[in-house]
């Protein structure tokens, strides 16, 4: 029986003729359905059958299960009283079902067409002693569709019998092909997966991921209102701590101009950063670009590629001198009437940058820049400049949006990283709950326990937030210890499976944890980020290129919306 219980509110009629039902012990491979609710109805928008009955071997019986107090049938019209809807037919009711539920299984592919469907209407409340010795019938119905309360001593019987007379009376035409030895056990167990399938689901991890996603969005689109705030003004400068939604911002910018048409370039130095805002904005049609300065001023000097080996010269120097004289004899490459940069502060230092920027300008340009003084994380300390002033150097009219509210990252995190850094953020609020989960801490690495640390701190990141919600970073990307287990150039055979595991799960592969150096993936915002490779030998190779050590762990662990790690090497005692 299916479901086990008669279901709730059945009437009267129904609950004892599921009781009848019920009842039959010998027919274990029989599958009578109760109450099935009929939505993909071909007739009407829904309907009901009160039973259905596979039996293995004949067909399938639906039955119509009525209790009124009186029946009447004239000039082809029924009457029965005491029920909903008494003027209603009880065999056309079945009929509706039947063609739909046929319908519906053939395509499901479980049936073939050929499958005998008997109707039967089963009045539980009256005798068949009324009758005498024959119930009616006319030519709309057989006497053997009708059943009556006395045959709820037999209902299995009686089943057989209204599906046996179907298929004797329509074994005498011509033109109905039944195969009743289609109707297998097997093909019983298929009707009956799929007419009430089963399942049981609980929300994991992905649907956790989505509601994030989804709260997150509402958040940055709280933080729009800057955007708003400064629409009037020419040139903007955006000044806040990651996580304020600064890359949002300018994305929006960007996407605004293009819906109305106008010639925009979006920007940025990093280009993990690039691949991110060209994501962002994808789904746009119109003359935006987006791409990493590099790549601009490549394209811009009608250059394929950068040279091979290229060093920081070719960058900061030349390629920008190669770009402004391109633009200059050229200057239908640029044109741009937006001109929106994200992380400034990897442009600011260099004047040459900036010119650039601005050759690139059409008359009239409107300018939006967002940047983050801290994030200077690749420049000496005694280079570093306020990107702000050196903007507004060049842009007497440039407006200054200081933004403060975290949009990103959870409280709990934020908490944690300021005690790591030793400074706070910089943040005025949060938009995010504060309970929202999150935190991060610090892990002793060993000598000779840098594998099996690693291992187990991705493992247990990778089962919470997935391989794409996990990145590790570390302050020289091509001496990292990810770095040397990916080239092959570490050999622990103490902890040869965590190896293993590290090696297939460490990549740029879909389906792998990424890695790199801290200024190579700063544009990355991911759930959970591990910084490895902290120790005194990171801290020399800081302090030896005069950078700033609390600034490059701020820039790391802010890439983390929900959990940071730090592997931090000590010595052993």
């Amino acid at each position: 029986m299916i479901p086990s219980a008669s279901r709730f509110g059945a009437n009267a009629s129904e609950r004892r003729l599921y009781s009848a039902l019920g009842g039959i012990t010998d027919r274990s491979d029989w599958v009578v359905f109760h109450s099935l609710v009929v939505r993909q109805h071909l007739d009407k928008l829904m309907g009901e059958a009160d039973f259905v009955v596979a039996v293995p071997g004949k067909g399938l019986v639906v039955v119509e299960a009525k209790a009124p107090s009186a029946v009447s049938y004239r000039d082809g019209v029924w009457t029965l009283d005491g029920v909903p809807s008494p003027h209603k037919s009880p065999l056309e009711q079945i009929d509706g079902a039947a063609r739909s539920i046929r319908s519906y299984l053939r395509r499901e592919g479980v049936i073939d067409g050929d499958e005998p469907f008997a109707r039967l209407v089963w009045f539980t409340s009256i005798g068949r002693h009324h009758f005498g010795g024959r119930a009616p019938s006319d030519l709309t119905f057989f006497e053997w569709e009708l059943a009556w309360a006395d045959d709820l001593a037999h209902p299995a019987a009686t089943i057989e019998k209204a599906i046996d007379e179907h298929l004797a009376w329509h074994a005498e035409s011509a033109h109905v092909d039944h195969r009743p030895e289609g109707v297998t056990v097997e093909k019983v167990e298929r009707i009956a997966a799929a007419l009430t399938r089963d399942f049981d689901v609980a929300a994991d991890r992905r649907d956790a991921k989505r509601e994030t996603e989804q709260r997150e969005a509402e958040v940055l689109a709280e933080q729009r209102f800057a955007l708003e705030l400064v629409e009037a003004n020419r040139a903007v400068y955006f000044d806040g701590p990651a996580g304020t939604g600064k890359s949002h911002l300018v994305a929006q910018a960007a996407q605004a101009a293009v819906k109305r048409g106008e010639k925009t370039l979006l920007t940025c130095w990093n280009v993990v950063m690039a691949e991110r805002l060209a994501a962002e904005a994808k789904q746009l049609r119109g003359p935006l670009w987006v791409a990493d300065l590099g790549a601009v001023m490549l394209r811009v000097a009608g250059l394929d590629a950068h040279p091979a080996g290229a060093d920081n010269a070719w960058y900061q120097d030349e390629l920008p001198r190669l770009a402004l004289a391109a633009l200059a004899g050229h200057p239908e490459r640029g044109g741009y009437r937006h001109v929106i940069v994200d992380e400034f502060q990897d442009i600011a230092g260099n004047p040459l940058l900036l010119d650039v920027l601005l050759a690139l300008a059409a008359d009239g340009v409107r300018l939006r820049f967002a940047g983050d003084e801290r994030q200077q994380i690749m420049r000496a300390r005694a280079q570093r400049v306020d990107p702000f002033e050196v903007a507004k150097a060049r842009i007497p009219d440039l407006v200054h949006v200081r933004i403060r509210r975290n949009c990103r990252q959870a409280p709990q995190l934020v908490t944690k990283i300021e005690s790591i850094v030793g400074r706070p953020l910089g943040f005025t609020g949060h938009r995010l709950p504060t309970g929202t989960a999150g935190g991060a801490e610090r892990v002793n690495v060993t000598p000779g326990n840098e594998v099996p640390m690693l291992a187990g701190v991705l493992r247990l990141l990778v089962q919470e937030y997935g391989s794409d919600g996990v990145v590790v970073v570390s302050p020289s990307g091509s001496r990292s210890t990810a770095s040397r287990i990916v080239a092959g150039e570490v050999d622990d055979r103490a902890h040869a499976n965590d190896l293993r595991w590290l090696r297939a799960n460490l990549g740029d592969a879909q389906g792998r944890v990424r890695f790199g150096s801290i200024s190579k993936l700063k544009g990355i915002e991911v759930d959970a980020v591990v910084v490895a490779d902290v120790g005194p030998d990171a801290r020399a190779w800081v302090e030896e290129h005069d950078l700033d050590w609390d600034d490059l762990l701020y820039v790391a662990l802010s890439r983390a919306k929900y959990r940071a790690v730090v592997l931090e090497a000590v010595p052993t005692s």
